[in-house]
């Protein structure tokens, strides 16, 4: 190097002193050698997870080139204790914590998970697992972890719930003679009483697993409604109520014609009736096909003019057929003067 440095001075007067030119060569060499840059060794210490410690003499400036060297890949989860454009210095330790997969249950949900946590409890921090004193975990909180292990973890959840039930009111029904027949009026309006439960109840992992009754108190009693009510019809053969009936099946409109007990509307059978009733007012003739013997009726006329009363069907007659019926009347001039209508029968009850 020396020769190449002499080569390209120029020539020198020959008046110079050797002294000078051999400190302008001097201090081009040290500025020249000054220029160029070594790398001091550094001796660096690698522990890996699962194995032993390995001591490093090495030249590399930085620690993502220092494990390129060495060879060692970084997962997506693993750790270190450096940053990969970290400046070497000497005697530097690069912790790598290898993530390995555990499997996790929480709220009955499983997932595998990748971590470098040590315990039980690291995991579940780490995930923002917040346990309440109510919770299981298994194995325990405290319990080193290792590759494929099963963490549990049961959510444990307790809820008081208060609700409110409506208590039902009785009916009481009284009679009132003042009032029409039917007549229905309410004296005092019924109120349903409340009854208030509390429970408790007991969630695993979101699932109702159990409930217990705390408490139990009536907040209100229920209150009796009572009705009065006016005098019950009570059916007598042949009489006119004061109301219509309000018990019945239901109503039907017939063609009425009236007989009585003389051989001009009977013949041979004259005074008698089909069933062997005897023949009084109130007593119809019917067609059985379609008023069975024996039914109890209330008839009065369509336009409400005429009321015949209460009757019962205790006859037949051979033109009485269909929706037609036959009122009995003690005499021949009732007969002509109820003449032919139309009536309605309510069916009683």
């Amino acid at each position: 190097m020396l020769k190449k440095l002499m080569r390209k001075m120029p020539r020198l007067s020959l008046s110079a002193g050797k002294g000078v030119v051999l400190g302008i060569c001097s201090a081009l060499i040290i500025g020249t050698c000054t220029g160029m840059t070594y790398a001091t060794p550094c001796t660096v210490t690698i522990q890996e997870t699962g194995k032993a410690p390995v001591e490093i003499t090495t030249t590399s400036i930085s620690v993502g080139k220092l494990l390129a060297k060495q060879g060692i890949v970084l997962a997506e989860d693993d750790q270190i204790n450096y940053e990969l454009g970290d400046v070497i210095t000497n005697q530097s330790v690069i912790k790598i914590d290898r993530a390995f997969q555990v499997n996790l249950t929480y709220h009955g949900q499983t997932e595998v998970y990748k971590t470098v946590a040590d315990t039980v409890a690291e995991v579940l921090e780490n995930k923002g697992i917040v346990l309440d004193s109510e919770d299981e975990v298994t194995p325990s909180l405290e319990t080193k972890i290792k590759e494929n292990d099963h963490i549990v973890v049961v959510d444990h959840d307790l809820q008081h719930v208060t609700v409110q039930e409506k208590l039902p009111y009785q009916t009481i029904e009284n009679e009132n003679v003042d009032l029409a027949p039917g007549e229905r009026v309410i004296v005092q309006k019924g109120i349903e009483g409340v009854i208030e439960y509390e429970y408790t109840f007991r969630y695993e992992n979101g699932a109702e697993v159990d409930r217990q009754l705390v408490r139990e108190i009536k907040l209100s009693d229920p209150v009796d409604e009572i009705v009065e009510y006016g005098p019950e019809d009570v059916f007598e053969l042949g009489a006119i109520p004061a109301s219509k009936p309000t018990r019945y099946s239901q109503v039907k409109t017939f063609q009425a014609t009236a007989y009585d007990a003389s051989p001009a509307d009977n013949g041979i059978w004259a005074g008698k009736t089909s069933t062997g009733m005897p023949l009084v007012y109130g007593v119809v003739a019917v067609d059985p096909r379609v008023i069975p013997y024996g039914t109890k009726m209330y008839i009065e006329s369509v336009d409400g003019q005429y009321i015949y009363g209460y009757a019962i069907a205790g006859d037949c007659g051979g033109a009485i057929k269909g929706n037609k019926v036959d009122l009995f009347f003690p005499s021949r001039s009732d007969c002509y003067q109820f003449g032919r209508r139309d009536v309605n029968i309510y069916f009683l009850d």
